[in-house]
């Protein structure tokens, strides 16, 4: 048995990459942030069709799967792209959507109109949990759901409510009419994060998932942070090597001393070993493996850590330099930050794989 990229796989990762440095370098993202704008690189990842990597060509998608999806967020992380939409889109609206009867017609109209959607849930647990604090009444919701990922801009909110053994999905197609967004200001400011409240919404309720199919759900999100999380990591030990390499101390560059060798090597064995977990746990899924749920949140678990562990060895390495806004690595390490909470925190994972494994 062999796992390696093949050579379609190989292209499309060298194509996202090229176009990520040609049309939404750091430079470009530094101004988007600054404007409080992040819509070019929105109008940017249409226009690519981005929102169509892992969908069938079928359904008016690009075709590939989990494999092709992990790639491009791995490529996401490593240029730290305003990459909201996507996780949203891909990996929320559509990755719930997919698995309901009539998914497919779901799908088309989502990739046709660019993908403008949010899965409404808070975004500090994992998505299959749901929005707890909402109540219905007949086709209109009530309730507030706060820290919703790309909420502000949305054109449409799909809206996972728990059901007991699964969840009740719900599309508000309008969200002008009984629906308040009030934008949050992260530390990460190339994420928009919005508070949701609805006031007698209408709501379409478009299906149910079982509480199996919610988890399946759950983690595919939770795979394209993990694979998000490694692009970062990557991304950091390069921009760590290139400064040590440079900085001169007594004379000699600082990457001959021991220590710092030792630090590089370390981040180095954290993210081959988060690359191995996320790319696994990719494969399984894409493959339907009984365990694809549970390696989903292994590398969910921990690439997130490994990204801040490395984000953290990175900020040590680059000394003082490293805190400021001029520099690029706070851009990185701010996202790492947020991944390891975003759509369940490790802690959260590890309760589940015990709770799976019996190991309570």
């Amino acid at each position: 048995m062999r796992f390696a990229f093949n050579e379609e796989q190989e292209m499309l990762r060298d194509a996202i990459r090229v176009a990520m440095q040609r049309e939404a370098g750091l430079d470009k993202i530094r101004r988007w942030v600054d404007a409080a704008d992040l819509s070019p690189f929105d109008a940017f990842a249409v226009r690519n069709a981005w929102m169509g990597i892992g969908v069938a060509e079928e359904l008016g998608g690009q075709g590939g799967g989990r494999v092709e999806q992990a790639l491009m967020f791995e490529e996401l992380g490593r240029a730290v792209a305003p990459s909201g939409v996507l996780l949203a889109g891909a990996g929320g609206v559509l990755g719930f959507a997919a698995r309901l009867p009539g998914g497919a017609e779901f799908l088309r109209e989502v990739l046709d109109g660019g993908g403008g959607g949010a899965l409404c849930v808070p975004a500090g647990r994992p998505a299959d949990q749901g929005a707890l604090q909402v109540q219905v009444a007949g086709d209109r919701l009530s309730g507030v759901i706060p820290m919703v990922l790309e909420a502000p801009g949305a054109s449409h909110l799909l809206l996972p409510l728990p059901t007991g053994d699964g969840l009740d999905l719900w599309l508000l197609p309008d969200v002008k009419s009984g629906v308040d967004i009030k934008p949050r200001r992260m530390i990460d400011r190339t994420r928009r994060f919005g508070d949701v409240r609805l006031q007698q919404a209408k709501g379409i309720r478009i299906g149910s998932l079982s509480g199996e199919g919610a988890r399946e759900a759950n983690a595919v999100i939770a795979l394209l942070v993990a694979a998000e999380s490694l692009g970062l990591a990557r991304r950091m030990l390069d921009l760590t090597v290139e400064y040590v390499g440079q900085r001169v101390q007594f004379g000699v560059p600082v990457a001959s001393f021991q220590a710092v060798k030792h630090a590089a090597a370390e981040a180095l064995v954290d993210i081959e070993a988060a690359h191995s977990g996320v790319y696994y746990a990719a494969w399984a899924l894409q493959e339907g493996q009984a365990d694809g749920v549970l390696h989903a949140w292994i590398a969910k678990a921990f690439a997130t850590e490994a990204a801040v562990r490395t984000a953290d060895r990175a900020l040590l390495l680059h000394g003082a330099i490293g805190y400021t806004w001029e520099h690029d690595l706070q851009l990185f390490y701010k996202r790492a930050k947020l991944n390891l909470e975003l759509f369940g925190s490790p802690r959260s994972y590890r309760e589940r794989m015990a709770e799976v494994l019996a190991l309570h």
